[in-house]
């Protein structure tokens, strides 16, 4: 199929499957959609492009994508635990002194509150509100960051966990936040791992079943709205091409304790108990669930 990669722009991609299609998501059954793979980078994208508004995707993301988190506390604590030690680990790669932070896609402004406590200068953008709290250590710009027009090399730090697969054009993006890191900046991001084992047990089991038809590595239609999907070919793709220097990479998530979120003895405390050593052998075969990135201006 002759479409073009948003990433490396070759035309040389296969289908790899359709999308789950939830029939609220506006005018989701008007296209014959597709997920394909670009066989050069390897990046996973839904085709043909999704037409949504701004206006539509922010009603979705205020509406659904917070309210069904129900975080236990186990998992609160690691996510604190995990802010804290990224945080560290930005201030260990600057090359320049601290200032102005951007938290692009800031959500429910976390991360904001730890980048303050750490020094630097905090400000968050993202299309749609959902701050948990309001707090006059940081600004907030409920735009996208085209609109909120930066001047070049204005952060010190730009932080994007779980964005960068939720954008029509990434690498738009990308060369936009670029434009206003310092030269020895650090630009941290993080999406999800696409080849990751988990995705693979996934997929057998969708041909046991014989729905392979139904199978698609990114969920274009139903939360968390990932229209396109990265793994650690094409996510170095991505910041080589927009011109991103010293550029790590390293895949995470597999040997979470995740049955330590749940009450022992229900059926979910067991699912996460069982599934565990596939994190384990994930974590060996350099195949986690996340991706991970530093990269300097």
């Amino acid at each position: 199929m002759a479409i073009e990669c948003k990433i490396c722009g070759s035309i040389d991609n296969k289908a790899i499957g359709k999308p789950v299609i939830n029939q609220t998501f506006p005018r989701a059954t008007a296209n014959n959609y597709q997920i394909l793979q670009c066989r050069d980078c390897k990046y996973y994208f839904v085709a043909p492009d999704i037409d949504l508004s701004q206006e539509e995707w922010r009603s979705l993301y205020e509406n659904e994508y917070f309210a069904g988190a129900n975080l236990t506390s186990w998992q609160i604590r690691l996510r604190d635990k995990e802010r804290k030690m990224r945080l560290k680990y930005i201030q260990s790669k600057l090359k320049i002194e601290k200032g102005k932070f951007l938290d692009m896609g800031c959500g429910e402004g976390f991360v904001l509150n730890e980048a303050y406590k750490n020094g630097f200068e905090p400000i968050g953008v993202d299309i749609a509100y959902n701050l948990s709290t309001e707090n006059s250590a940081f600004s907030f710009h409920k735009r996208n960051v085209f609109e909120a027009s930066f001047p070049d090399n204005y952060f010190s730090a730009i932080y994007m966990d779980s964005v960068l697969e939720h954008l029509l054009n990434p690498m738009e993006t990308l060369r936009e936040l670029r434009r206003i890191l310092k030269p020895g900046g650090v630009f941290f991001v993080v999406v999800p791992n696409e080849d990751s084992l988990d995705n693979f047990m996934i997929k057998i089991m969708r041909i046991l079943a014989l729905q392979s038809d139904k199978y698609g590595k990114i969920k274009p239609f139903v939360t968390p709205y990932h229209v396109h999907g990265f793994n650690l070919n094409s996510l170095k793709a991505a910041l080589s091409i927009c011109k991103f220097t010293e550029i790590e990479i390293e895949t995470f998530g597999g040997a979470y304790a995740y049955w330590r979120a749940y009450k022992f003895g229900t059926q979910v405390y067991f699912q996460n108990l069982l599934t565990y050593p596939v994190g384990l052998i994930s974590k060996i075969l350099n195949r986690q669930p996340q991706l991970m990135s530093f990269s300097l201006k």
